[in-house]
């Protein structure tokens, strides 16, 4: 079934991240409008914190996937991964032309991004874009030293995880509030990442749906000529190169696939290497001198693999996720620390 699902288009998909209240399921509908227009076959992935999602009845008639009781992007991730696996078996028999997944209002975007980058999703899944919703009403407000250093954190890593941000309702702020939220943003993002500026959630669509984000799938037996630990692989993809590139890419995606096994040494010294631009990796990795896959997270230039093995059926890989950084460099890097060992 898999090798079915990669000669198939893959799907584009648009994530929509943003505060409690800023407006997303308005952007959202708005979208919907527009793929019908364009006669497009949207699906939508919704995600609710509660056991019900009050707002179901506006998405009556379009093909929507819930995921209610937890954020996908942590308590509930193993639904999400079940949610995209039944989504695939639908496009196999009705192709779907954009995926939206819109997270809670709580949810670090990059760590859905981290899922749909993983194998086997990556080669299903085309990450379009990462689109975060702010509040301009509360945003100062938000962002005051009173505020719980929780929420500040969570906006700024909703906000930095974006390839494009949607300042909604500047309606309900005057210039002067407006200029200090445009120099707040500008400290926060990149040259790259587009600022939209809408009320009640109006922006320009065809512009909000361009593609803004980098994906490489990339090989350890390609990319070093290696093939030690084809044993412990279940994967039967064609594992070439695959770089999509698009100009001035705000946000960009490594996926290395066929990992050998290492030593947590190893991994952590290559790991707290990579540039600063790197904001988040994850994956599995079989370590040299234990049975078993490792699962792995790197933040922050800290680098946390798990102590005991996971059971599940699944291929090492390593997943990188960052802003303003040269791919070569990182694959040059990782064939360097790799090979040599």
């Amino acid at each position: 079934m898999l090798t079915r699902r990669i000669t198939m288009k893959k799907i584009p998909t648009y994530i929509i991240s943003g505060f409690l209240g800023s407006g997303k399921t308005t952007l959202l509908l708005h979208l919907l409008k527009y793929c019908k227009s364009q006669q497009k076959k949207a699906a939508i992935l919704l995600n609710e914190l509660g056991s019900v999602n009050v707002e179901s009845y506006l998405f009556e008639d379009e093909n929507v996937f819930e995921l209610l009781d937890g954020c996908i992007c942590c308590s509930i991730q193993d639904d999400l991964k079940a949610t995209l696996t039944s989504l695939l078996e639908m496009h196999t028999e009705k192709p779907i032309d954009a995926l939206f997944v819109e997270g809670t209002g709580v949810a670090n975007p990059l760590e859905i991004v981290e899922v749909m980058a993983s194998p086997p999703y990556v080669h299903s899944f085309d990450i379009q874009s990462v689109i975060s919703m702010i509040d301009a009403s509360s945003y100062l407000e938000n962002q005051d030293i009173f505020t719980s250093k929780t929420v500040r954190d969570l906006l700024k890593n909703q906000i930095k995880g974006a390839t494009t941000v949607v300042l909604n309702k500047v309606d309900l702020v005057n210039e002067k509030q407006l200029q200090k939220i445009d120099a707040k943003l500008t400290k926060l993002l990149d040259n790259h990442t587009q600022v939209m500026k809408a009320s009640y959630g109006n922006v320009d669509i065809g512009e909000l749906l361009q593609k803004r984000s980098n994906t490489t799938v990339v090989s350890h037996k390609h990319q070093t000529g290696s093939y030690g630990d084809s044993r412990h692989s279940t994967c039967n993809h064609d594992h070439t190169l695959h770089h999509e590139h698009v100009q001035h890419a705000s946000i960009k995606t490594i996926t290395i696939q066929d990992v050998p096994s290492v030593t947590r040494r190893q991994l952590k010294k290559w790991l707290k290497s990579l540039p600063e631009g790197i904001m988040r990796g994850k994956g599995y990795i079989f370590l040299k001198d234990k049975p078993g896959l490792y699962p792995f997270q790197y933040s922050s230039n800290q680098v946390h693999i798990g102590d005991f093995p996971q059971k599940l059926e699944a291929d090492p890989c390593i997943v990188l996720i960052g802003k303003d950084i040269d791919i070569t460099t990182i694959k040059n890097s990782y064939t360097t620390q790799f090979t040599l060992s």
